[in-house]
């Protein structure tokens, strides 16, 4: 039984007010949660751990936004069905909007993609394919193409298959921890990224990470929806677990969150293009748990990268 990837193009602070902030100053955490989008939010309500129901706005609000900002293309029209169901997917054809309305049964995911994106996209390396809507900077729904969701498509839009191309723009990664795979689009890489479950096996460990920030940090993360978007910041490279708490890094600076004692908290602020070398370092180099919570250890790596950095706040100025 296939699995589509999870995503429905929230940003990652939906959902997240509930896990305890204790940086003081300014906090990069929140920074992240602000610019990547909650795949996590949405593993919670496909389990059952957020009870909030799924709005048919809240997913194409972002296509409506951006598709407002330039102009309108003709459309083609589908009027064949209203609603089409299989036994994992519902198609709902808008042609006012120019976009259809995918809901995966199985995720409880929403996604909005505009006519014009209904296409396969597919990667070389891998063979995986991609139905990847694009509503601007930082905003995309991608779905794993399964041979129930093209059928689907084929008869909603009346046509044999719908056109193939090379995976461009986008690259796929894989979690070294996990397995699981995400895709991040060109340049945007600390931005965000789509976390992408195909199996069950992929649900699985998804869980067991989330499993593991819950218990190992129970004064930063207070619930399990917390816990998977923890989760799917790791499994994007937006978070590494150290021996007291988490390390959050993305392209405007990094930032510690101790479990036990908030005074070893601490954050620093840096430009892209040091973010970039960092995740270069990140790459090629190992660092244990215990080091990489220091800030002395951070301010060496970057003055010896010779990178700028700015510190925003640290115990040291206590």
């Amino acid at each position: 039984m296939s699995i589509s990837g999870i995503t429905a193009g929230r940003p990652a602070g939906y959902e997240t007010g509930k896990i305890k902030s204790t940086v003081r100053g300014q906090d990069f955490t929140e920074r992240i949660k602000r610019t990547v989008n909650s795949d996590g939010a949405d593993f919670a309500l496909r389990n059952g751990t957020n009870t909030k129901p799924i709005d048919k706005n809240d997913a194409l609000q972002a296509y409506f936004v951006s598709s407002a900002q330039k102009p309108r293309a003709v459309t083609p029209a589908y009027g064949r069905y209203e609603t089409y169901e299989t036994k994992q997917y519902k198609i709902v054809p808008d042609n006012e909007a120019g976009c259809f309305t995918i809901y995966d049964k199985q995720s409880g995911r929403i996604g909005a993609f505009s006519y014009s994106d209904i296409k396969i996209r597919k990667d070389g390396e891998t063979g995986t394919e991609f139905l990847i809507s694009e509503h601007g900077t930082m905003c995309y729904d991608v779905l794993v193409l399964d041979e129930e969701l093209k059928g689907a498509l084929r008869d909603v839009m009346g046509k044999e298959e719908p056109e193939t191309e090379e995976l461009r723009g986008y690259t796929l990664h894989r979690h070294p921890g996990t397995g699981i795979r995400y895709l991040v689009r060109a340049g945007e890489e600390g931005r965000g990224g789509k976390v992408l479950l195909q199996s069950e096996e992929d649900f699985a460990e998804y869980e067991k990470l989330a499993e593991t920030y819950l218990n190992k940090y129970p004064d930063l993360i207070r619930d399990k929806t917390a816990a998977y978007i923890w989760a799917g910041l790791e499994i994007r490279g937006l978070a590494q677990r150290a021996e007291h708490g988490i390390l959050s890094i993305n392209f405007q600076g990094m930032s510690y969150s101790d479990n036990n004692n908030y005074k070893n908290n601490w954050s620093i602020s840096f430009s892209e293009d040091t973010y970039k070398v960092i995740y270069e370092y990140l790459q090629n180099n190992r660092i244990n748990t215990e080091e990489i919570q220091k800030f002395s250890v951070w301010q060496d790596i970057l003055d010896r990268l010779g990178s700028h950095y700015e510190r925003i706040w640290s115990k040291e100025e206590e």
